[in-house]
Order: structure tokens, then C-alpha cells, then sequence
């Protein structure tokens, strides 16, 4: 991944599979509980992101993102934090 941009899309992606949604029907501001996110899907979309992405979410800060963007935000200065430790 090159950029903020990549990361947004992969997110956007990975939450549109587990949804069961195109990135089309599920834009990145819209709130994720308007499309279905519940628990189990948070479950899911925790664990598919942190072994996909190479990431360890805080837990507490994954379930203040209500949207894309700002799981993709989240994701995103994690990966910003993993590179610049190494």
C-alpha cells in the first residue's frame, strides 16, 4: 500500500465483503450501523483488518469509528506508527 488512498479502499473493501455490499451501495461517511454493522460484523471486520493489514487495532478506538473513513484513519496511523518503530 502507497498511501492514505489505498489504505480508504482496501478498508472499503474488506467492509463491503463482510456487509455483503459494493463499495457503491456503502459509501466511506455513511454510518456503518445503517448498513447492518453489528457485533458480529465489528468481530469480523476487527480480526479481517488486523491479519490482512498487518495491524493491532486498539480496541477502544475501533468501536469510536462509526464509518470507513474513519476505520481507514484509524488503520492508517497504525500502519504510519508500525513503519516509523521499525
Amino acid at each position: 500500500m502507497s498511501g492514505p488512498v489505498d489504505v480508504e479502499r482496501v478498508v472499503h473493501q474488506i467492509i463491503c465483503d463482510i456487509l455483503g455490499q459494493t463499495p457503491d451501495e456503502l459509501g466511506t461517511e455513511q454510518p456503518l450501523a445503517a448498513h447492518g454493522w453489528d457485533s458480529l460484523a465489528s468481530l469480523e471486520g476487527l480480526a479481517v483488518l488486523e491479519s490482512e493489514l498487518g495491524v493491532a487495532l486498539d480496541l477502544r478506538a475501533f468501536h469510536a469509528a462509526h464509518t470507513v473513513r474513519q476505520m481507514a484513519d484509524l488503520v492508517a496511523g497504525e500502519l504510519t506508527l508500525k513503519a516509523n518503530t521499525r
